[in-house]
């Protein structure tokens, strides 16, 4: 050793430990973002299923508080008084479906069921002297995301 340095050692690094660091910083970079990735697409998958959810859960309370008729009514429905289906392509207009109900707030349902197709159909399962139950089963489907949901609710009305 002479002043301090050591005679012989190098300064800086050789090419191959520049390319072995830069390999290993590739491959960890990758599987984070990999992760990143995979964990972004889930994520909005959640949030589009999450969305659904609501649009279904809102078209239930809608039966639940008697906001919908249970029957064919309208230019979307068909069936009986005992079975029915009510088709709403996605950007229906609320206003001009013939649901009576519909007109009061067609503006707040065009806003929130709009985007989707929903399909809604109800069976009469029984009858009593002042009461019925409904079985009510909803489907949504999200064309953009390529995803549908659907879910059943009995309402005794």
């Amino acid at each position: 050793m002479k002043g301090g340095t050591f005679r012989g050692a190098q300064d800086g690094m050789s090419i191959i430990e520049v390319l072995v660091a830069i390999t290993v910083s590739v491959i960890v970079l990758s599987a984070v973002s990999s992760t990143l990735l995979a964990t972004i697409k889930t994520d909005g998958q959640s949030r589009a299923r999450t969305s659904i959810n609501t649009v279904v859960e809102s078209w239930f309370d809608r039966y639940r508080a008697n906001q919908e008729p249970f029957g064919p009514i309208g230019s979307v429905c068909t069936g009986s008084s005992s079975a029915f289906t009510c088709t709403y392509a996605a950007g229906s207009t609320y206003a001009s479906d013939g649901v009576y109900t519909h007109s009061v707030s067609a503006t707040n349902m065009s806003a929130r069921f709009g985007t989707y197709r929903n399909v809604i159909t109800g069976t009469l399962l029984n009858q009593g002297t002042n009461r019925q139950l409904w079985q009510v089963s909803v489907q949504v489907t999200d064309a953009t995301k390529n995803l549908t949901l659907g879910a059943t609710t009995y309402v005794l009305r």
